[in-house]
């Protein structure tokens, strides 16, 4: 029972943080679709000022593909405060809040960006002595040990040392107000009366010697706790091998999420470089720079910098 109270303890632990960076992720998602739709919005606005005065550039085709645009990105806005609600809503019920109380809950703390390095040694030391499932399953080898010393005792010739002592009474009724019985001078006509005398007291002392012919039922019952225990100190060992490998690919998967976060921030940067460069080009009407070009730079921006914050999250 504490094993499996620990157990759910800590599934309950590990699954709010894991809410809580969700639905930092979701606020980070939202913040940048809501930069890339502002971005659509002016663009939009621009080429449709261009077309009403009949500017170079301001087509009809471009003003479309422009707004077009605009209203693909409000949708992802959407979507994206849908997400924040749904997953606040799912940490409230993870922390047992009302769903509604009048405030918004927003993560407030921001994830680990250096890099963590794990020691290998300490790490898995402390797997194999913290580890709930090896608790129980240490637990259960010394319950079996303890059925095979209990297997064993009886399995031996039992040789007990007994003893008693005993307080008669006996009269011709049970209880009598005159004890005398008109036989005897002592008076045995009631026999509470002699029992509260105590002088009918009678001991025994000896020794009892048993010895089961055969012994068949507590030998298999012992060789059985005996299967059982090596059973489960080979699943001992399997999963503490089990649990290295696990402990291995769990600090494989923190070194890859660290090397896709770093690689993705400098995707980040580069989308913003590509986005400045490409409105740059647009306005100053360099001939190959097209709206089609900058619409794909301001989503790429979005993209980047959700992908960034989703590796960073998982990094956390």
């Amino acid at each position: 029972s504490e094993a499996d109270f620990a157990s759910a303890v800590i599934t309950m632990v590990k699954d709010v943080e894991d809410l809580y960076w969700d639905l930092f992720l979701s606020y980070r998602q939202y913040d940048a679709e809501m930069a890339n739709r502002d971005s659509a919005l002016r663009s939009w606005r621009e080429l449709k000022a261009k077309m009403e005065v009949g500017a170079a550039g301001g087509n009809a085709a471009a003003e479309a593909q422009a707004r077009e645009n605009y209203f693909e990105t409000r949708s992802r806005v959407e979507n994206a405060l849908a997400a924040i609600y749904s997953t606040e809503n799912q940490f409230r019920r993870l922390l047992g809040l009302p769903v509604n109380d009048g405030r918004v809950i927003r993560p407030s703390d921001d994830p680990l960006r250096a890099e963590y390095i794990v020691n290998w040694e300490s790490s898995l030391a402390e797997s194999l002595t913290k580890r709930v499932e090896l608790r129980r399953q240490k637990w259960q080898i010394k319950s079996l040990e303890l059925q095979a010393i209990a297997a064993e005792n009886a399995a031996n010739p039992q040789l007990n040392f007994v003893s008693s002592y005993q307080v008669n009474g006996f009269g011709n009724d049970l209880l009598q107000y005159d004890s005398g019985d008109g036989v005897t001078d002592a008076g045995y006509d009631s026999a509470y009366s002699t029992l509260t005398r105590g002088d009918q007291t009678g001991w025994t002392l000896g020794l009892q010697f048993a010895a089961p012919i055969g012994l068949r039922a507590a030998r298999a019952q012992a060789e059985n706790i005996e299967l059982q225990l090596a059973k489960a100190r080979t699943g001992l060992a399997a999963q503490e091998l089990d649990i290295s490998h696990d402990l291995a690919d769990a600090i494989q998967r923190i070194d890859q999420a660290f090397t896709t976060a770093r690689t993705n921030f400098d995707r980040r940067v580069a989308s913003e470089r590509r986005v400045q460069a490409t409105e740059a080009e647009y306005e100053a009407g360099v001939r190959d720079a097209t709206l089609d070009l900058v619409l794909r730079a301001q989503a790429s921006k979005a993209a980047a910098e959700i992908a960034y914050f989703t590796s960073l999250v998982e990094y956390n």
